[in-house]
């Protein structure tokens, strides 16, 4: 497997940023790190190896990114800077490190999101925030509002940074249309430590409510929010992705050779 390291300039957030690239061929799958955790995570806790023979195989290739969430939503003091950093971290994914993957790697086609727990929320985010740059994601047990992880605090910053708070409001045609075009998984366990399930199905069910394909995908309690869990669901869905998944316009292939192309805009 080819992998790669990048470490590139931010001038959104002043400083430098991280991310390794595993593959070189295949629909985009951009990895969004658990809370506080690091662009390095994924690799380590085996993700990866679940992912190889897709990988190897050109069904996908995977950038996964580094993460700012000590810095806004898991900084100790509650404050507006919240939502300004988190702001600025998609500044530069959205600016810097995609128009970066664009150049470097020939990437063209919209990305999919994917991420564990806090990263399946930025997974959440950046798809239906940025239909132009991601066509689906798949979140693996998220959290889906931080309104109680910050004691009560909110403002306009952590209010459009919840998916469930903005979309449920969500009237733009414009912008739902294009979410109406991709797809969304959200999934997870009945186990121990999986404490925001009530968050995703709210979310499984505003999207259903908004005409937004979501695959709502509940496992047994004999699946924890762990990394173990999330190695075997990331396995499954990308199976299932290289044959097809049922959507409103039929059967469509998200990754593999035979997937549809959507540009980047």
């Amino acid at each position: 497997m080819q992998i790669n390291y990048h470490k590139l300039y931010s001038a959104a957030l002043g400083q430098d940023f991280e991310l390794k690239v595993y593959g070189s061929s295949g629909k985009p799958v951009m990895v969004f790190p658990t809370s506080c955790g690091r662009f390095f995570d994924y690799e380590n806790q085996g993700m990866i190896g679940a992912m190889a023979e897709f990988i190897e195989r050109g069904d996908i290739i995977v950038f996964a990114v580094d993460g700012r969430d000590g810095e806004s939503w898991y900084k100790p003091v509650r404050d507006e800077w919240i939502g300004r950093r988190h702001g600025q971290y998609e500044e530069c994914i959205s600016r810097e490190v995609i128009p970066f993957l664009r150049d470097a790697y020939g990437v063209r086609e919209k990305f999919m999101a994917t991420g564990n727990s806090f990263g399946a929320f930025h997974s959440a985010n950046f798809f239906l925030k940025f239909p132009a740059l991601f066509d689906s994601a798949v979140c693996l047990s998220g959290i889906y509002a931080m309104k109680n992880e910050l004691s009560g605090y909110s403002d306009t910053g952590v209010y459009f940074n919840e998916p469930l708070s903005y979309l449920p409001g969500l009237a733009d045609e414009a912008l739902l249309s294009g979410l109406r075009d991709g797809y969304l998984v959200v999934a997870h366990g009945l186990g121990a430590w999986e404490t925001f399930n009530d968050q995703a199905a709210a979310l499984a069910g505003t999207c259903a409510a908004k005409g937004i394909p979501c695959w709502y995908d509940v496992w047994g309690p004999e699946w924890p929010h762990d990394w173990n869990t999330w190695l075997v669901q990331i396995k499954k869905h990308l199976s299932i992705f290289r044959e097809g998944v049922l959507t409103p316009q039929g059967i469509r292939k998200l990754t593999g050779p035979d997937r549809r192309i959507n540009l980047l805009t």
